[in-house]
């Protein structure tokens, strides 16, 4: 190749490539400050959910082994209940999609309800306990004394403050209240609100299998979702980045 082809094509060369390079440069100058900005979930720890804020739905068949992400499941109310603008009857159906699973973890999001006799409004709740079925509670109560297993040992009617305050629900908290994240009546469970994927709530086990016997319940709220933004590092904390400019390419040969 003769000296002027040799030159023609570096400055053809220097053309092409220039607004790619220049694109770079202003993608990596601009990428600090339109990245996303992380998001955590705060936990639900310290707060006390008011009883009466509070609704059952009636677990029939919970099995980890039979979810999938994304798949939809629904539980009935217990009884009655009236969020402004969402009024359910019992037996109304509350909705939630699995967010994640393994054989002995699942992760909720509540998202919808059979508000107002209408299918599937929106509507965010938060799981923020879960009691055993009825036989696993007697159990766990059968070695108390009388004065204290007797009256008020009703879950029902705890969560709906009908009754004396059952400690249970809040343990050495103040009286009408539920503590997030208790579980009653059911071994080796564990409850964490807003601590799953995407800030859903997390129900996980110490055994191999995750399942929830017929006739527990959930304990449902619509509480407030406080997210923490992490701040972006200062601009003085950002590492300085030189161009890296391109030589002039040689004049032609004359």
């Amino acid at each position: 190749m003769s000296l002027i082809h040799r030159s023609r094509f570096s400055l053809l060369a220097s053309a092409i490539l220039c607004p790619f390079v220049a694109l770079a440069q202003t993608s990596a100058s601009t990428s600090p400050t339109t990245a996303a900005t992380p998001v955590t979930c705060a936990p639900m720890a310290n707060i006390a959910v008011p009883s009466r804020a509070a609704i059952l739905a009636k677990v029939t068949n919970f099995d980890s082994g039979h979810l999938k992400p994304g798949k939809d499941v629904w539980f009935k109310l217990a009884r009655p209940f009236n969020y402004p603008a969402c009024s359910l009857d019992t037996d109304s159906v509350v909705y939630a999609h699995v967010i994640a699973v393994s054989s002995n973890e699942v992760s909720l999001s509540f998202d919808r309800a059979d508000c107002n006799h209408h299918d599937q409004q929106p509507l965010k709740l938060r799981i923020i306990g879960i009691v055993g079925p009825p036989d696993q509670l007697r159990h766990m109560h059968e070695d108390l004394p009388s004065e204290v297993a007797g009256g008020a040992r009703d879950i029902n009617q705890a969560v709906y403050g009908t009754s004396e305050f059952d400690e249970d629900l809040n343990p050495g908290g103040p009286p009408h209240t539920i503590r997030p994240g208790i579980v009653v009546g059911i071994k080796n469970l564990k409850l964490e609100p807003t601590r799953g994927v995407e800030c859903s709530d997390r129900i996980s086990t110490e055994n191999n299998h995750l399942v929830l016997a017929s006739g527990s319940q959930l304990i449902l709220a619509m509480t407030v979702n406080r997210n923490i933004r992490k701040p972006l590092p200062s601009p003085s904390s950002m590492p300085h980045i030189e161009p890296n400019p391109i030589p002039p390419a040689a004049p032609p040969h004359p």
